[in-house]
């Protein structure tokens, strides 16, 4: 890789298990996962700072790979946003392409958004395993983004031909039907998949996930635009439908993030990451890789251990951060798997041990 941010130039070799990078903040661990993150989804984790993610001093980044199973996968991003994917040298044709071959699940300081956040966070956290799970999903919302834009510009323009609007809402509804069925088949085995790892890591009974389809559970939604309409063309965007859906997560009648502690927080939301990526494995054996920054924070030693022992379970590649790598050192049961970076002033060398470098 070369060309991120303050990185140096690096050919690096990984664990199939753990990489642990650590080193004092701002030395450059969260770019390197950043760079990864690149790998499997041509941007950053951090919508605002993609088209800064190629170093001040470089033309281009390029990010380069050996994955097993899928081959060798390339992403090449200019400092004027051209992004290229390549995999075994030929281009892929849709970013959608390459999201399904390289799963990817991030827990960072953004991922209590799944908690305390607006309803599109939730939304993205369900999409990724319907996405995953349901081959027409992707073609499906794209249909429905379309008509959307189409019926909303109709509505915001005060000239609203019936045929024109029609033609829109039939396409509208027929894929905001398939949308909504296809998320409740995949929460159907998804959520009692998370309350068997969230009781792994704490016990939390009365924790529910409540799923809101964006309109009223008891009326079909033709019938709500018509009812609707008026409303709409005045506010001039749809009001109801699978764009305003929710993944709502509560304790009682309480929001959960209203109740829950900081550590107790990141362990639900670890919960429904882990989860997510266990049910993906058992519907489609697909691995996933996991991205985590700064696990050991708000996080004691006990639960470290058990989110340990859930992702070694997992048999999957993980690469996480932290400024101090000694309460991981028993995160892994097989210290064979883990392997040590120490990052410094954009410098990455692996170590030894937990502090021991190699020349």
């Amino acid at each position: 890789m070369r060309g991120i941010r303050n990185l140096h130039a690096s050919e690096l070799e990984f664990s199939a298990g753990v990489n642990v990078f650590y080193g004092d903040n701002g030395a450059g661990k969260t770019s390197l996962l950043e760079s990864i993150h690149l790998l499997a989804m041509a941007r950053s984790f951090k919508a605002s700072r993609t088209r800064t993610v190629v170093g001040d001093q470089s033309e281009e980044l390029l990010i380069a790979a050996s994955v097993a199973g899928v081959g060798r996968l390339a992403v090449r991003r200019s400092q004027k946003g051209q992004t290229q994917i390549r995999l075994n040298g030929t281009s892929l044709a849709t970013l959608a392409e390459l999201v399904h071959l390289l799963p990817m699940q991030l827990i960072h300081a953004d991922s209590f958004a799944l908690l305390e956040g607006n309803p599109g966070d939730r939304r993205q956290f369900l999409d990724w395993g319907v996405f995953h799970q349901f081959p027409t999903f992707h073609s499906d919302w794209q249909k429905l983004q379309k008509s959307l834009k189409n019926r909303n510009s109709l509505l915001r323009s005060g000239r609203i031909k019936p045929s024109e609007l029609d033609v829109w809402e039939r396409e509208y509804l027929s894929a905001a039907e398939r949308i909504d069925e296809d998320r409740k088949g995949y929460l159907e085995g998804f959520v009692p998949c998370f309350h068997t790892v969230l009781n792994q890591l704490i016990e939390l009974p009365a924790l529910r996930i409540h799923y809101y389809r964006g309109w009223d559970k008891d009326r079909p939604l033709p019938e709500i635009l018509d009812q609707q309409r008026a409303r709409d063309n005045k506010l001039g965007y749809t009001q109801s439908g699978p764009q305003r859906a929710d993944m709502r997560i509560k304790i009682g009648k309480v929001n959960a993030a209203d109740l829950l502690s900081r550590g107790q927080q990141k362990l639900v939301v670890c919960a429904l990451k882990i989860a997510q990526s266990l049910y993906l494995q058992k519907q489609q054996a697909l691995p996933t890789v996991f991205l985590i920054d700064d696990l050991p924070s708000e996080l004691d030693h006990h639960h470290i251990q058990k989110l340990g022992a859930l992702m070694e379970g997992l048999q999957t590649q993980v690469f996480m951060t932290c400024v101090d790598p000694a309460p991981l050192r028993t995160f892994w049961k097989n210290p064979d798997r883990i392997s040590m970076f120490h990052v410094e002033q954009g410098q990455i060398r692996q170590a030894t041990d937990f502090g021991d470098q190699h020349e």
